[in-house]
């Protein structure tokens, strides 16, 4: 049984990238060096050896070119390595559906229909992960239609209305924070802590790096502007920060950027890394009786627990609005008639 693909989702099956080039695992167990980049020479001698790979001019072929483009986005810095990950899910259903359609073909009632009728997989309207799968589409076929190896005339997304969302009401109350830490590891915690203090983003704390902390305060890239932000420095912020930097281990060999958090092998911490430590945690939680929420949702409790001018300030939000509808979701605590 084969094992499951860890990276390169976007990639045709047996196809992988081995010692600085695509290599295509033929089913005799045999490495077939396709080049250094995943570009037409590469897919034309993986269809030569697969005869199984998409054809040309498809949305597949396509997804697989968009996807090979927000790679390089990523090595420069232009996108981020979460907005690729997601993409590479995203692509997946997109696949199912449209993959062998020629691009050309696909009409905006074809994609209206995939939006109304997308199902998880439990036979649930899934229309959140439609609206993202769709705005996938909709990135590949704009940044197609600049290229001449693409006869597209059209972006069949465009004028497509996408599937209303409600935002999330879920407000972690304090006590209920609490109640968690008992179950979370002493770095989590401070992850936690850290997050509440500042109100950034995943990939915003996962990015920082030693020098990005100072006595003035904390230095963030926001992922959203490309902008700095230095959230001054607290008490509180310092125990946070000082309480990751004493969980180091000295013994582990530390990269050059020398990032905050860490891994058990001295690199930085990945977002799939967080994932399984929050699921371990919160598992713990809720069979101990308590009541799921997400890591996403502590943005949202940083805001709640502040006016909407902090609030804004602090989470980096150029609307206040925003802020309100989406992230402050404290219930509201009015006075009785008498």
């Amino acid at each position: 049984m084969s094992r499951h693909r860890q990276t390169g989702h976007h990639l045709p099956t047996r196809v992988y990238f081995k010692d600085g080039r695509y290599r295509y695992l033929d089913p005799a167990g045999k490495w077939h060096t396709l080049g250094r980049e995943w570009d037409r020479t590469a897919r034309e001698k993986h269809d030569a050896l697969s005869r199984g790979a998409a054809p040309p001019q498809t949305v597949s072929a396509l997804l697989d070119a968009f996807l090979i483009h927000r790679e390089d986005q990523v090595r420069a810095r232009d996108a981020s390595k979460r907005t690729l990950a997601d993409n590479e899910q995203e692509a997946k259903m997109l696949r199912i559906v449209f993959g062998y359609m020629p691009a050309s073909t696909v009409k905006r009632q074809h994609v209206a229909r995939y939006l109304r009728e997308r199902t998880d997989r439990e036979g649930k309207p899934a229309s959140v992960r439609a609206n993202r799968e769709a705005a996938l589409l909709s990135s590949a076929y704009a940044w197609a239609m600049g290229l001449r190896e693409w006869d597209l005339n059209e972006n069949p997304c465009y004028g497509v209305r996408r599937n209303r969302e409600r935002p999330r009401r879920r407000y972690i109350e304090t006590r209920e924070l609490a109640a968690w830490k008992r179950y979370a590891p002493k770095w989590l915690r401070a992850y936690v802590l850290l997050k509440r203090l500042t109100g950034a983003r995943q990939g915003e704390l996962l990015t920082l790096t030693l020098p990005d902390v100072t006595e003035r305060g904390v230095s963030f890239g926001i992922s959203k502007t490309g902008r700095v932000k230095i959230v001054r420095m607290s008490w509180a912020l310092d125990v946070a920060v000082q309480t990751i930097k004493s969980l180091h281990n000295p013994k582990k060999a530390t990269p050059i950027d020398q990032p905050l958090f860490r891994s058990r092998t001295g690199h930085a911490m990945t977002a799939q890394g967080l994932k399984s430590a929050w699921a371990r945690a919160m598992g713990a939680y809720i069979e101990a009786g308590g009541t799921s929420f997400r890591e996403h949702d502590l943005r949202a409790k940083t805001a709640s627990d502040l006016s909407t001018s902090r609030a804004q300030e602090l989470l980096d939000h150029s609307n206040p609005a925003t802020t309100r509808r989406v992230y402050q979701r404290a219930p509201a605590k009015v006075r009785p008639l008498r």
